[in-house]
């Protein structure tokens, strides 16, 4: 899969679940420090009652008739009196009957919730039609008496209600540019460590014919895929000695061939015309075409084609059928030019096309029967068409013609297409061949145009 198709991205991927994480991390942190602050908000708050009922028992005495006497300071005092505060005190005897409170009302509710005597401690008062929100208290001892202080429910939850508030608008302010920040960071570094392996498979694309010595980059690559990267090169390693071996046998075979094959065909001559030669004429024609379509194909294979040039491919098309005409002529065959008037540039390596077009032509004049046209149309942009009237190409057959060895024909060598396919492929062109109306194939190359 290319940068372009469409697909996954591993980046992408990776930062909504690092967003994700991290989202959850924030929330999950957020609420636990709201729960510890609500907890030291409550256990202040308890604290609080606490040291009340003690101040409250620390002012307790017995008065001259034995009955208690609360002597507050102001401030304590104005907190039990003022209304709005919604805290009472009061003070029993170990029977928990009341002998003072400050809110006899209130202290009417509270005193049937009070721990049994002798305990201490917290308590809770439920909501009740005089006192909808119930109290909350703190019980606790003074000599003989038991010093209670409560505090109405609502005043405590308000109190909880308003800190929680103001954390949690505060909070969000804050996390919120920090998780954006902390998120932008993570994608930020994802897709750092992820341009390693973008240079490696942008090298990778380059790996080809005409690049075989390009190599992964490993350099400040992660651990995890250096091993990867290694193999992978090691393997190109591999190949492209392999390649090169391939291609020096081919060479090197052909090579060897072309001289017993000059000597063949000078000795078959030297025979004169007598019956029998013509077939093997020929067989030794066919075999030095095959070795120098071999060589060619080595040349092509091993030596990476300068495809910057400009050139004029009609000019080039007049040439080949100038070249090939006395060949047609022998068959039978005209050899006609056709298309635009003037020239058709294109980009690549003229020789190497030239070559395209003599086969294309060649193979033409082979399959067109006797008396037929071989037409060669050049048209704009880069475009050469090779028409005849011979049996055609079948469906079936008309990507596989172009494979190497692959012939329709006895006797056909099977390279010459091939090499119009590679020439075609290393210029960023393409080959292919179509049906003719009325009968017969239409073989196109067609090339970058200028």
């Amino acid at each position: 899969m290319t940068p372009d198709q469409p697909g996954w991205r591993l980046s992408a991927r990776l930062g909504w679940r690092l967003a994700a994480v991290m989202l959850v991390a924030i929330v999950l942190a957020s609420a636990g420090v709201a729960w510890q602050t609500l907890a030291t908000i409550r256990s202040l708050d308890d604290a609080a009652l606490q040291s009340q009922a003690r101040l409250v028992a620390a002012r307790v005495s017995a008065g001259p008739d034995g009955k208690p006497v609360l002597a507050l300071p102001d401030e304590l005092r104005s907190a039990f009196e003022d209304i709005d505060s919604g805290s009472v005190f009061l003070i029993c005897d170990s029977a928990d009957a009341v002998l003072l409170a400050s809110d006899v009302a209130a202290a009417r509710a509270i005193q049937p919730y009070l721990p049994a005597p002798p305990g201490t401690g917290f308590f809770r008062v439920p909501a009740s039609e005089g006192f909808p929100t119930g109290f909350l208290g703190a019980l606790t001892t003074s000599g003989q008496w038991r010093v209670a202080v409560a505090q109405q429910h609502e005043q405590r939850e308000a109190l909880v209600a308003s800190l929680s508030e103001t954390f949690l608008f505060t909070s969000l302010w804050l996390l919120l540019p920090l998780m954006a920040a902390t998120v932008a960071m993570g994608v930020f570094t994802i897709r750092s460590g992820l341009r390693p392996m973008l240079r490696a498979s942008a090298a990778a694309r380059r790996v080809g014919p005409a690049a075989p010595g390009v190599r992964l980059p490993a350099a400040g690559l992660p651990r995890e895929l250096a091993p990867l990267v290694a193999a992978v090169n090691d393997a190109l390693d591999r190949l492209e000695r392999a390649l090169d071996a391939q291609r020096r046998f081919a060479g090197d075979a052909a090579h060897a061939l072309r001289t017993p094959l000059a000597v063949l065909a000078a000795r078959i001559d030297s025979l004169g015309d007598q019956p029998g030669l013509a077939p093997l004429r020929e067989d030794a024609d066919r075999l030095a075409r095959l070795v120098g379509q071999m060589l060619t194909l080595s040349r092509l294979d091993g030596i990476p084609l300068d495809v910057s040039a400009r050139f004029d491919l009609r000019a080039l098309a007049a040439g080949v059928v100038a070249a090939l005409a006395p060949l047609a002529g022998r068959h039978g065959v005209d050899l006609a030019l056709a298309g635009a008037d003037g020239p058709v540039f294109a980009r690549g390596d003229a020789a190497s096309v030239e070559l395209a077009i003599q086969n294309l032509v060649h193979n033409a004049i082979e399959h067109a029967p006797a008396d037929s046209e071989v037409e060669v149309d050049v048209t704009s942009p880069a475009t050469l068409r090779v028409l005849d009237r011979g049996p055609g190409v079948p469906a079936a057959e008309r990507a596989a013609i172009f494979e190497r060895f692959h012939t329709t024909r006895p006797g056909g060598a099977g390279l010459g297409l091939a090499i119009v396919a590679g020439v075609a492929a290393s210029h960023g062109g393409s080959a292919w061949v179509e049906a003719r109306p009325g009968g017969g194939a239409v073989f196109v190359l067609r090339l970058p145009g200028d």
